[in-house]
């Protein structure tokens, strides 16, 4: 009878760790969900060969313009999560880091952009840059979705979303 309550403990308390690890994968999952929502709310809503045009006409009329670009805002629930990303299930690893080296990359080219050196570049030099930016900005794009479609496929978090009823993209 001892051996069989001491199994049945062991059990239950298999049980119950494995419901907490699903439960935190599944936080996890919300959390850097919720992050890259946020950030492709801002991606969508930019037509960058239209921005593009409107910098080259810019640049053709003001000889004095030199273009701005603004820092990314920080992705303070990834850079949280990122040491336990290693939980999430091995299908949403692959495109949330492909994702965030893209962000990355944004962040770096951006850096570069706003550097005094950028200024010194000839106005050529200057739109070949910001054109390969917003090339970035469409990748960025792209590995956002891909990595929500992953997110959402995921069991752990897969059902209703919720907020953000007005995105267009609820009940997917």
């Amino acid at each position: 009878m001892s051996l069989i309550l001491v199994q049945l403990n062991f059990r239950q308390g298999r049980r119950l760790e494995q419901a907490r690890r699903d439960e935190k994968v599944r936080d996890f999952q919300i959390a850097i969900r919720a992050e890259i929502r946020s950030e492709l709310r801002n991606l969508v809503q930019y037509d960058v060969g239209r921005q593009l045009e409107q910098v080259k006409a810019r640049y053709e009329s003001d000889p004095a313009y030199a273009i701005s670009v603004p820092r990314p805002v920080r992705q303070s629930v990834f850079e949280a999560l990122v040491g336990e990303i290693h939980v999430l299930p091995e299908a949403v690893i692959d495109p949330i880091v492909l994702y965030a080296r893209q962000r990355n990359a944004i962040d770096s080219i951006v850096e570069d952009m706003r550097a005094p050196g950028f200024r010194a570049l000839s106005r050529d030099q200057q739109l070949a840059m910001y054109e390969d930016y917003l090339n970035m900005w469409d990748a960025w794009r792209a590995f956002a979705l891909a990595a929500e479609a992953a997110l959402n496929g995921s069991a752990s978090v897969a059902g209703p979303r919720a907020g953000l009823a007005a995105d267009g993209r609820n009940g997917r």
